[in-house]
């Protein structure tokens, strides 16, 4: 009886989610059918700088540029019942950092096998890693992205790393990050910019040439383009 007084008492949930407090970077989290959350590690609060999450959604801690494919996706397991698997996205990380992460959601089932809510963990994508579960011949591409990202690398020459031809290659990457190669290295080069705008105090010319864009106009317009606010006003509410 105790044991059952247990469970019900969502104790289980709280055990589970500091266990992912215990693995580096690692976000656990469970949202109800309006997508609310219900359950969460201590991580995500860190994140979201915020210590009241429970009962809220995306909505209130993630920008829109960001929260849309995370919606697309939560909405789509909810209707279909399919999960996502791997998801390689760029998301959050609390103070101004933005980073490339891995997320795996399922939908969650109650009593009566109807879907009730998703569940879900995000950890940290490795940068160099091959091992990408479906698309392992990615790997050399998005090594070769990550080393270079300053310089304009050709799409082909990313293929022929992954050993790929250009069509099978453009697919295949398209389908793993749901944006093209050249998309892909923008959000690079952006996400590098958030981390000297923050940790830094570089001036926005000298980060421009740091990572990889044509002049400080060109970085100004790719950067509010993705992040939907200009640097200057990134760095004056994130500058540690």
């Amino acid at each position: 009886m105790q044991d059952d007084q247990f469970f019900q008492k969502n104790h289980v949930e709280n055990h589970l989610a500091g266990i992912f407090d215990d693995l580096p970077g690692f976000i656990y989290f469970v949202k109800d059918h309006d997508l609310r959350y219900v359950a969460y590690n201590q991580r995500l609060c860190d994140i979201f700088e915020s210590s009241e999450i429970l009962g809220k959604r995306d909505d209130d801690f993630i920008p829109p540029h960001i929260l849309k494919h995370i919606r697309e996706d939560d909405l789509r397991i909810l209707e279909t019942g399919q999960p996502v698997i791997n998801r390689v996205e760029l998301v959050p990380r609390g103070s101004g950092f933005v980073d490339w992460s891995t997320t795996t959601k399922k939908p969650l089932l109650n009593q009566k096998g109807t879907i009730c809510g998703i569940i879900g963990i995000t950890r940290p994508f490795d940068q160099g890693t091959t091992s990408l579960a479906k698309n392992e011949e990615l790997g050399p591409a998005l090594a070769l992205l990550h080393q270079r990202y300053r310089d304009n690398i050709p799409i082909t020459e990313l293929a022929k790393n992954a050993n790929l031809s250009l069509s099978s290659f453009l697919r295949k990457f398209k389908a793993c990050f749901n944006m093209t190669p050249k998309e892909y290295l923008r959000h690079l080069r952006v996400q590098e910019a958030c981390h000297l705008i923050v940790r830094t105090t570089h001036t926005f010319a000298e980060i421009s040439h740091h990572c990889g864009f044509a002049d400080q106009a060109h970085f100004s317009r790719e950067f509010s383009r993705i992040l939907k606010e200009p640097p200057s006003a990134y760095r004056a509410r994130y500058r540690l």
